[in-house]
């Protein structure tokens, strides 16, 4: 069985580079700036994503230069050496390459907390409420490692302008499957909660074909969902002991998920749900 390839960025100077090409530096790797960044508000982020972003520094276009050539370098000698690797797997080789990737991860890092500012300022600009800012920051990081792998650094080109098209181009799709989901997710919603209409209107349904529908929906929740999406369509409809409606996030603090997971989840409940409902939508009103 082969060895899977490191995937890298080639240059043609790598054949005749060594790593003490990289021991030393006679240029700043770092822009001098006057202070520190500017506060940052820690009701927008995570404190762990907000304290990284007071303490990182922004790369000189030389810093910038030599930290992507070191990155693709190392990487590049990684492949060399995995790519030599017989069946036995030489443990001495092994360890080289378990070294020289750690070095790569921790340049690619490096290269990330320069580039927290550019993250955090896209964000805002395109994210309309808080909660959309939280999760445009967790996109918006798995992009920008994403443009780090990609980057030519011998173009010539600034990675922030790679980095800001990447991420704007993202999160721009993002926010229309966030809309096409919600759309999908009211409709859905709708069609299980349609059953409770008004019962006072002369078109719309008795109370008793209320209760009736309420009831055989609510009895086939454990026959059609699986444990996670009964405890959030209970959640978050307050059909549970406490009677009180909870917020997606809330319920992925409670069951370890994350805010867009269990979104996700309540989408599929809900789709299965309207399909319980479905024999008895002719007898009320059209909700949409």
């Amino acid at each position: 069985m082969s060895n899977p390839e490191i995937k890298f960025i080639p240059n043609e100077d790598f054949d005749s580079t060594s790593e003490l090409d990289f021991d030393s530096v006679d240029f700043e790797l770092y822009a001098a700036e006057e202070g520190r960044c500017a506060p940052v508000d820690r009701s927008e982020a995570a404190a762990t994503f907000v304290q990284a972003i007071e303490e990182s520094r922004i790369l000189t276009f030389e810093g910038e230069h030599f930290l992507f050539k070191r990155l693709n370098f190392l990487r590049f000698r990684a492949n060399a050496l995995q790519v030599t690797l017989s069946g036995k797997r030489p443990k001495k080789t092994v360890k080289e390459i378990e070294r020289l990737l750690r070095g790569a991860q921790e340049t690619r890092e490096d290269i990330a907390r320069a580039n927290l500012r550019l993250v955090m300022s896209i964000c805002r600009k395109l994210s309309p409420t808080q909660d959309d800012f939280d999760e445009f920051v967790s996109e918006a990081n798995g992009i920008l490692l994403n443009a780090i792998d990609k980057f030519d650094f011998a173009r010539g080109y600034r990675f922030s302008t790679y980095a800001t098209h990447a991420i704007q181009r993202h999160l721009y799709r993002f926010v229309e499957r966030a809309s096409k989901r919600r759309s999908r997710e009211h409709h859905a919603t709708d069609a299980v909660e349609g059953i409770a209409v008004d019962s006072s209107d002369d078109t719309g349904p008795s109370a008793a074909e209320v209760l009736v529908a309420a009831e055989a929906i609510l009895e086939r929740l454990d026959d059609v969902l699986d444990e996670r999406e009964r405890i959030i369509i209970r959640g978050r409809f307050g059909l549970n002991e406490s009677g009180q409606a909870s917020t997606l996030r809330e319920l992925g603090a409670q069951m370890g998920l994350s805010k867009e997971r269990v979104r996700q989840l309540q989408l599929s409940a809900l789709d299965k749900l309207a399909e319980v409902a479905r024999p008895f939508e002719s007898n009320f009103t059209p909700q949409f």
